[in-house]
């Protein structure tokens, strides 16, 4: 059995009719824009789909892992939802799978356990090394998720929400694919940088000026792209506040991390220094590769090139020389799912 055939063949209840395969679903999957390939199933989503794009995505994941030092926030809570129980099956959905690092490590610390990754256009150099207890598949969440009703026991999304066009809604969409007792797991960024003082950080006006940021002024200008596209990114923040009103679950909670960008925070010990320069530079390396990945789509709606060209290489430059600290917040929300019925709650 080939790789694309071992993800097609499953016996599992939740397989559907849009299981990834690479060699027959790739040219179908994409267009071409520019050089760069991007999900042809949906146009509002602004990052390519393609080996670049995906590499920084795995660096993302990396930097996640070293944060936290697991795949997962609420280890107690998680292992308890994963553990083995006689005549259930253990499933675990990760929406907008991107890469699929974070399905394929869930799938090999549980391996009892059926890991389904879903995403506009998945990476298909993740597919030869997947285990067979996970599998990768195509669709638009924007659809609806009601195939996925009732059969997960972990439902996992990491910046999702310049995906998706009703962000609360999707949030509902979930907690329905969770079993009574499952768990929710959301993580998402603020585009707002802060400086070493968690205060906001300028962005770069006009020419730009000291202690002024390009890196900034890029994800300032690109969150405003993105919510004109139609997707709502205003509550990329707010998983905590939509997972306490959702009627479908409780005992709500978040944790929050803030992440250097570059490698100049220190710490206080051995382990803490070479963790925070390693996290520092993986995050200068995604964030000169973001700009460069948002490049066609600045172009597209209008930016002059050369204000383009000045997002890279200002980017570039102050991430580098480090002349200004960064942090990126990230918010980590979780919610258990109650015994509420999901055919309670119908969208408005």
């Amino acid at each position: 059995m080939d790789v694309d055939d071992r993800n097609s063949a499953s016996n599992s209840p939740v397989q559907s009719v849009n299981s990834y395969r690479s060699s027959q679903d790739g040219e179908r999957l994409l267009r071409n824009v520019k050089g760069r390939q991007f999900a042809a199933k949906n146009e509002s989503y602004l990052f390519p789909s393609d080996e670049n794009e995906f590499n920084r995505l795995k660096k993302n994941h990396l930097i996640h892992l070293l944060k936290l030092g697991k795949l997962y926030v609420e280890k107690e809570r998680v292992q308890l939802v994963m553990a083995p129980v006689e005549g259930d099956t253990k499933r675990i959905l990760d929406l907008g799978t991107g890469s699929g690092c974070w399905a394929i490590g869930m799938a090999n610390e549980f391996s009892h356990a059926e890991v389904v990754g879903v995403d506009l256009a998945p990476d298909p150099s993740v597919i030869p090394r997947a285990p067979i207890n996970c599998r990768f598949e195509f669709d638009d969440i924007n659809l609806g998720l009601e195939h996925f009703y009732d059969m997960f026991d972990i439902v996992h999304c990491r910046e999702l929400s310049h995906g998706i066009s009703d962000f609360p809604w999707l949030i509902t969409e979930a907690a329905k694919c969770l079993k009574p007792g499952g768990m929710i797991l959301v993580a998402d960024c603020d585009c707002t940088l802060l400086n070493e003082h968690h205060e906001v950080q300028a962005p770069a006006l006009g020419s730009g000026g000291p202690g002024e940021s390009w890196l900034a002024r890029a994800l300032f200008e690109w969150n405003n792209v993105v919510k004109l596209c139609g997707c709502s990114v205003e509550f990329r923040l707010m998983g905590y506040e939509l997972m306490h009103l959702c009627p479908l679950l409780d005992d709500a909670g978040e944790r929050f991390h803030m992440i250097p960008i570059g490698p100049w925070q220190r710490g206080q010990t051995w382990d803490e220094i070479q963790r925070n320069h390693i996290m520092g530079r993986l995050m200068r390396e995604t964030h000169v590769e973001l700009i460069s990945s948002m490049e066609i789509m600045f172009s597209t709606h209008g930016f002059p090139r050369s204000l383009i060209q000045r997002f890279k290489d200002g980017t570039k430059q102050e991430l580098n020389d480090l002349s200004l600290h960064l942090y990126e917040k990230w918010v980590y929300s979780y919610a258990m799912r109650n015994n509420v019925p999901h055919d309670a709650i119908i969208r408005n």
